[in-house]
C-alpha cells in the first residue's frame, strides 16, 4: 500500500475513533442529565429507591411509574372538604395547649382523611410515604418525620417540643395535600 493510502486509513480510523468517542460522551451526559433531572423531580425519594433498588435505572423507572399510577387515581378535594378540613385543622391547633398528645392524634388522624379522600393509602406506612413521595417529595419526608415523631411520643418519651414540631410537620402535609 502507497504512503497516501496509509494516511488515508490513518485518518478514517482516528475520525471513527473520535466520533465513537463523541457518541460515548453525549450517551454519559444525557444519562448524567436523566439523572439529574429524576433527582430534583423526586428529591429524597430517587434517593431511597436507588439504595432499595440498587440500580439508579430501575428506580426511576419505578418512581416515574409509580407517579403515573397514583395520578391516575388521584381525586380533588371539593370545597366543602377544604372547608370542613381547614376547620379540622383549627381545632387541631386550638387543642394543642390543653392537650398535646389528642392534638398529635387529631392532626394523624386529619391528615389520613385528606389522604382517603384524595384517594391515597391512608395506612399511616410506608405506602401512604411513597405514594406522597412520588407527586410531593418533600410532603413524603415531612410525613415519614410526622409519624416517627407520633409514634416517639406514643412511648411516653417525648416531650411537648417533639410533639409540636410533629404538628408542624403534619400541617405541611396537610397544606401541600390542600394545594395539589
Amino acid at each position: 500500500m502507497s504512503t497516501t493510502g496509509w494516511i488515508i486509513v490513518v485518518v478514517v480510523a482516528v475520525v471513527v475513533v473520535v466520533a465513537l468517542l463523541a457518541i460515548l460522551a453525549a450517551f454519559r451526559r444525557s444519562r448524567q442529565r436523566r439523572r439529574e433531572r429524576a433527582r430534583e423531580e423526586f428529591g429524597p425519594e430517587y434517593e431511597r429507591a436507588a439504595e432499595e433498588r440498587g440500580s439508579e435505572s430501575a428506580a426511576e423507572r419505578e418512581l416515574r411509574e409509580h407517579r403515573e399510577e397514583v395520578e391516575g387515581r388521584l381525586r380533588p378535594l371539593t370545597d366543602e372538604s377544604r372547608r370542613r378540613y381547614g376547620e379540622q385543622w383549627e381545632e387541631v391547633e386550638r387543642n394543642f395547649v390543653d392537650n398535646p398528645m389528642a392534638s398529635l392524634q387529631m392532626a394523624d388522624g386529619l391528615v389520613s382523611d385528606v389522604l382517603r379522600e384524595r384517594n391515597l393509602p391512608a395506612d399511616g406506612g410506608e405506602e401512604a410515604a411513597r405514594s406522597l413521595g412520588v407527586i410531593d417529595p418533600h410532603a413524603a419526608e415531612d410525613y415519614r418525620e410526622a409519624r416517627r415523631l407520633r409514634e416517639a411520643s406514643g412511648s411516653g418519651g417525648s416531650r411537648t417540643e417533639e410533639m409540636r414540631q410533629a404538628i408542624r410537620r403534619y400541617r405541611l402535609v396537610y397544606e401541600r395535600l390542600l394545594q395539589r
